[in-house]
């Protein structure tokens, strides 16, 4: 799904994304199993103001964040869909950006959170979903 990989900054089931506080969101990219809709998505694209595609995703109870440099949406295995339309969160500056105990929070000016969670948060390899909480 990518052109090239830029390097993971976390892994672990609790961090801090310092770099995001404060960037305007451009563009959220949720990333979905066609053949799974209901599934949630896989993989989150996040492009903010002044910084390159990093990616966010949950992965058997850790939370993953990566820069990744450019990204290729082209990939007919997934579909992909604006969440930053979809959760009407465009252009909203990110006051912050963490993982805490298997979610993976973006919180912004507003108050407003979107959270990438498991479905069932005793199943690591379950099924996720992104929420917004206003």
């Amino acid at each position: 799904m990518s052109k090239q990989a830029a390097g993971r900054m976390f892994q672990d089931i609790n961090f801090t994304v310092k770099s995001a506080k404060g960037k305007k969101l451009e563009q959220l990219i949720g990333v979905e199993n066609p053949d799974n809709p209901d599934s949630g998505p896989c993989l989150v694209y996040i492009k903010m103001d002044g910084i390159s595609w990093s990616q966010y995703f949950l992965d058997v109870c850790f939370g993953v964040w990566e820069n990744w440099g450019e990204i290729d949406t082209e990939d007919d295995a997934y579909t992909y869909h604006d969440y930053a339309e979809k959760f009407e969160v465009k252009d909203k500056i990110i006051q912050s950006a963490y993982c805490k105990e298997n979610e993976i929070t973006l919180e912004f000016e507003a108050g407003e959170k979107l959270i990438l969670k498991y479905k069932d948060p005793d199943d690591w390899d379950g099924d996720t979903e992104m929420v917004k909480i206003a």
